[in-house]
């Protein structure tokens, strides 16, 4: 099995998807949806508005899970300021060796940038 698509409940779902486009520099595959918003390639990106339900059980907002890869977690953040994309502090060194930086995406969804480590090839 291979990981296709991840889901992201929002509450604005224009909004999400220009950050997403905008901001992260993933590709609409396709604008013809107007209840749904994909992103990127296999694995792709679902961007859905939370109905009712969602939103009673507070799944829009909380940390994703969503990591995005980054070549540079250091500079990062002052490129996400410029854009006026709040982050959650320095990003950190992991024991492993990568750098992970969290930051918020519209409708307050946390995803993670993460720098993996340099391997020597």
């Amino acid at each position: 099995m291979q990981l296709s698509t991840v889901r992201v409940l929002v509450h604005d779902l224009p909004a999400a998807a220009r950050f997403y486009e905008d901001i992260v520099g993933l590709a609409r595959i396709d604008n013809s949806f107007p209840d749904f918003a994909m992103l990127g390639d296999r694995p792709g990106i679902r961007l859905e508005p939370a109905g009712d339900a969602a939103q009673d059980q507070d799944l829009v907002g909380p940390f994703t899970g969503l990591s995005l890869a980054t070549h540079n977690a250091v500079t990062l953040p002052a490129e996400l300021a410029r854009k006026s994309v709040p982050t959650h502090g320095r990003p950190p060194r992991q024991a492993w060796c990568g750098t992970l930086l969290h930051a918020d995406a519209p409708s307050g969804n946390t995803i993670t940038f993460v720098e993996l480590p340099q391997t020597a090839d």
